[in-house]
């Protein structure tokens, strides 16, 4: 298939949708106006950090998420975010609907997140997009479910995660000295 080149061995094309294993659950943080809330939105994410709300301050229902998920953001999927949970928290951790979650217990998290973080997995995501153009396209769930990912073994997912950790340290040296 020219669309999806040779893997090497023990590698697979798995569809988005057979890997993850999250099922969406809904909060209305309104409800508990003042609990505190650990918000995972497309506003901060440019910060690295969710805001942390109350209950009165959100406006409307969110995704519960936690920690290991991936979240890929679905409006504007030209500009690569992709957001990965990676702390346990004491507090309710939300994310708004323009996220794809994707959870995963047996494919490392840090390996899906560096792979839709890919060139290959955006020109994918940009590929087939509803809305009018520009800054009001959305990446569709039902399409992106289909979506084949490439998996290669467990063990070799941490090497390339590893591997990619080093260079990025790497680059963000290089970039203090610039």
């Amino acid at each position: 298939n020219p669309h999806y080149p040779q893997l090497p061995d023990n590698w697979a094309y798995i569809s988005l949708e057979d890997i993850n294993e999250y099922r969406s659950k809904s909060i209305t943080p309104a409800n508990n106006p003042e609990e505190i809330f650990e918000l995972y939105s497309v506003p901060t994410y440019p910060t690295g950090a969710p805001e942390l709300l109350k209950g009165n301050e959100i406006g409307s229902s969110k995704q519960l998420v936690m920690m290991g998920d991936v979240l890929v953001c679905k409006i504007n999927p030209h500009i690569n975010r992709v957001w990965h949970i990676t702390k346990q928290s004491d507090i309710i951790q939300i994310a708004s609907s323009e996220w794809i979650t994707v959870r995963n217990s047996k494919i490392s998290s840090a390996f899906l997140k560096y792979y839709f973080e890919s060139p290959a997995f955006r020109s994918l995501l940009c590929s087939k997009v509803s809305g009018v153009g520009g800054s009001l396209t959305r990446a569709q769930p039902t399409i992106v479910k289909n979506y084949l990912i490439p998996i290669p073994p467990l063990k070799e997912q941490f090497r390339i995660v590893k591997f990619i950790d080093e260079v990025m340290i790497r680059l963000k040296a290089i970039e203090s000295t610039i």
